[in-house]
């Protein structure tokens, strides 16, 4: 049987002094490094205290504009009181002796970050280790615990990255160029082509949330909007189905391809031909980049985890999460509407660390069901009014015929509700609010684009009570951001057409 090999209990923790030591030396001959190394220069890579002293004095003089030489370097120290705990004159005097150049501070600086990390690796699985002895501790909240402990320690290591107006600025304008020259849009697209127009592709950072009351078609929904960027345009995408099993969630896949009735699928009640069929017309979508993770019950921390996996090693650029309430945050919380404010609070964050667009499916309350129309307005968010505020673009999913409504009209348009699909725009921090007419075909789950053949779309002109006549063949309606009613007013001006957002031709492929 093996012992503890006590001498482990004295071993100092990684560091690299000399290193130290030169990082500080040669911002000192070469003050205009720190402009450079700023995004990454942090008390908190520094072992040794009395570098880290010096380093804070470094922040501070930097803060404050003041040009950085061993003069000014001292007279901080001093007017902190460290000067004599960090060695004297002497010392920081010798920090820059034997520097050659600055060329290779960013290499000691990742030194730096790595045995920084190090070292807080070792402290949180030490802290960690104890806590897994302590039968009182519940095991859930110690690995919460560690993983957010964790994620800190990267942050208190690695910077966010300042930029200047002028840098954002120029690399806005290249994108553009790029993006114009390629005619391919910005963000990742849904291959549902109102959509697209409007949000043109969903953009890096943003946290769009798609709400609706159960039955509204939401995973219908999101499965579409997953399968084209990946089957299409070969885009990386993660969903993360904390209500259906991967196997259920394949099965409406296959069904959107083969047109199979997706309960006989999920059932596996198949003949020949339908294996044969759904073998023969899903072969992009079993060779297509999509990654399916159905963990019940999974924590905020365990999601953000498996992200920066999937983007670091599979290149992810979209993620779908169906649905939130069904998340845990992790963290101990007074309430469960608590609990949903971190949850998307933490989506939001992690969208904007990794620069990719999330998707997030809410349930809504049962209020929606007590309004005369029946249409979900922004209030009927369930548990978190946060959920409003941390998306960066909201959208519910009404169905009419779901509720027995005829027919439905949308501003001088007016459609059959017989398998229509409405997607309400309640919030936009981008782009314009509005309501976009999809299909939905029940027996495959499946939602495409809409079709104008068969529908009636009247053409006379309409006008409001303050005399606005805008564009009539136009069905992208706006509404009042001030009020959660539905306006009837169209949208002046519009760039959207007939013409270039509705499919009119009889094919009902799904993009």
């Amino acid at each position: 049987m093996k012992t503890k090999d006590k001498s482990m209990d004295n071993t100092p923790p990684p560091q690299a002094v000399e290193v130290e030591r030169t990082v500080l030396g040669t911002i000192l001959i070469d003050s205009t490094v720190v402009d450079r190394v700023m995004n990454v220069f942090s008390v908190n890579i520094f072992a040794d205290p009395k570098h880290r002293m010096i380093a804070s004095a470094i922040i501070e003089l930097y803060k404050k504009n003041i040009n950085l030489d061993l003069l000014t370097l001292v007279n901080r120290l001093k007017q902190d009181d460290k000067l004599t705990k960090v060695g004297g004159i002497g010392y920081v005097s010798s920090l820059s002796q034997n520097i050659g150049s600055s060329a290779n501070i960013d290499y000691h600086l990742r030194i730096l970050q790595q045995e920084a990390l190090r070292r807080n690796l070792i402290a949180i699985g030490t802290k960690a280790v104890q806590m897994s002895f302590d039968d009182t501790q519940d095991v859930f909240d110690v690995f919460a615990e560690t993983q957010m402990a964790m994620d800190d320690s990267m942050k208190s290591v690695v910077n966010y990255e300042i930029k200047s107006v002028g840098q954002v600025h120029d690399q806005i304008i290249k994108e553009s160029i790029h993006i114009l020259k390629s005619g391919h849009k910005s963000g990742v697209e849904s291959g549902l082509r109102m959509l697209d127009n409007v949000t043109n592709g969903w953009q890096k950072s943003d946290l769009i949330i798609v709400a609706g009351r159960p039955g509204m078609g939401k995973s219908s929904l999101v499965v579409s909007m997953g399968l084209f960027p990946a089957v299409e345009k070969d885009v990386p995408v993660v969903i993360f189905s904390l209500e259906m099993s991967s196997e259920q969630i394949v099965g409406r896949m296959q069904s959107y391809y083969s047109e199979i009735d997706v309960s006989r699928i999920v059932k596996k009640q198949l003949n020949e031909d339908d294996i044969v069929n759904i073998e023969r017309r899903t072969q992009s979508l079993k060779n297509a980049p999509i990654y399916i993770d159905d963990t019940p019950n999974i924590s905020l921390l365990d999601l953000k985890g498996k992200v920066r996996k999937m983007v670091k090693e599979n290149n992810v650029q979209l993620v779908i999460v169906d649905y939130l309430q069904l998340m845990r945050s992790g963290m101990k919380t007074q309430s469960r509407e608590q609990e949903i404010a971190e949850i998307s609070r933490g989506l939001k964050a992690l969208a904007k660390e990794q620069s990719i667009p999330i998707i997030a499916l809410s349930q809504l309350s049962r209020a929606v069901e007590s309004t005369s129309d029946k249409k979900p307005m922004l209030s009927h968010l369930r548990e978190s009014g946060a959920i409003e505020q941390d998306a960066d673009m909201v959208m519910f999913c009404y169905r009419p015929e779901y509720y027995s409504i005829e027919n439905y009209e949308v501003g001088t348009q007016s459609f059959d509700t017989n398998g229509l699909f409405m997607l309400l725009i309640a919030k936009h921090r981008n782009g314009e609010l509005g309501e976009i007419p999809l299909k939905f075909i029940h027996e495959q789950t499946k939602i495409t684009n809409y079709q104008l053949s068969g529908y009636n779309t009247p053409t006379q002109e309409y006008s409001t009570n303050n005399a606005i006549k805008p564009d009539i063949n136009s069905t992208f309606v706006q509404r009042n951001e001030n009020e959660e009613t539905h306006s009837s007013l169209l949208r002046p001006n519009t760039e959207f057409s007939n013409d270039d957002l509705f499919d009119k031709t009889n094919d009902e492929t799904p993009f």
